[in-house]
């Protein structure tokens, strides 16, 4: 028994005349007839009886009616939900993802999208340093992550997508002498404490940090260190030191810290999309594709 013998035989159910249900279903007569033959054969009993103007169901074909219209109606939605599934709009995706992505406006970008255009779409946030997020794809825990550097010992595995980057600004306490001018050189703060950050967290911008620093005369005096950004902020404003911080950083207005730009600091916060290069996936190619997207229209925005 096949689909196409219960499609054959609700349609003539509904018309009870052969004619009709050909010209309804576009064929012909005769090739109708024998698949409804076939499938009252299958069945092992009539299911219909023919009148002066058509057909009426048998008892037989009056039950069968309902589970076959059952079966194509559900066929209907495994086949909708193959296509949805196949097409990236039904699923789960576990995301890792560092606290950047959050304060850039990026991952609240990225799921307000999915909860207004694919909500059949789980998503299941982790917030992971890039290392963690190594362990947790060979863990299996993840399934994409959005980190600001990839661990260089799974670049070999791992696809790696640039989706976003923003300068980054200095944070100082807002009675800092030097709080005073719009705009610093780097030179003028050979003398200061800095709270920093792991070098794990951003390996590249750490280490641009650092080699601008040294080409403006000095190594940076690194008092403390801070691995979220938001932590890094609320201790400049304790006054432990000055620090480097992504521009989104600014749009939270941490209390007692003003935000200065800095002559000869051209490094930019990098953030990445990265996953299995061995699987595929198509909930997680909408979710870079959305990524991507989001995070243009908002660097776009930001330049204009």
């Amino acid at each position: 028994m096949e689909l196409r013998h219960l499609r054959y035989f609700v349609a003539v159910a509904e018309e009870l005349n052969f004619g009709r249900a050909a010209e309804r279903l576009r064929i012909a007569q005769p090739p109708l007839s024998r698949q409804v033959r076939d499938l009252e054969r299958e069945l092992g009993t009539a299911l219909f009886e023919r009148v002066s103007r058509g057909v009426e169901l048998t008892p037989a074909g009056r039950a069968f009616l309902p589970e076959a219209r059952l079966t194509l109606a559900q066929a209907e939605r495994a086949q909708r939900t193959a296509q949805r599934a196949a097409q990236g709009e039904t699923g789960r995706l576990r995301v890792g993802f560092v606290e950047a992505a959050t304060h850039s406006g990026i991952l609240p970008d990225v799921l307000s999208f999915f909860r207004a255009h694919l909500p059949s779409v789980g998503l299941s946030l982790f917030e992971l340093d890039p290392l963690r997020q190594a362990e947790a794809f060979q863990d299996g825990r993840i399934d994409i992550g959005i980190l600001h550097s990839a661990p260089v010992d799974a670049v070999r595995w791992l696809r790696v997508e640039p989706i976003y980057s923003e300068p980054v600004i200095l944070a100082l306490p807002k009675t800092h002498a030097l709080a005073e001018r719009s705009r610093l050189a780097l030179a003028s703060l050979a003398d200061e404490a800095f709270v920093g950050f792991p070098r794990v967290v951003a390996p590249e911008m750490y280490d641009e940090i650092i080699a601008s620093c040294r080409r403006a005369g000095f190594s940076p005096r690194i008092v403390q260190e801070a691995a979220g950004w938001h932590t890094l902020a609320s201790l400049v404003s304790a006054g432990v030191g000055v620090g480097v911080v992504p521009r989104s950083i600014a749009e939270f207005q941490q209390p007692g810290v003003v935000y200065r730009t800095v002559r000869a600091l051209d490094v930019e916060m990098a953030l990445l999309a990265v996953w299995k290069r061995s699987e595929r996936s198509a909930v997680r190619e909408r979710f870079v594709s959305a990524l991507k997207s989001l995070a243009g229209a908002r660097t776009s925005g930001a330049r204009g």
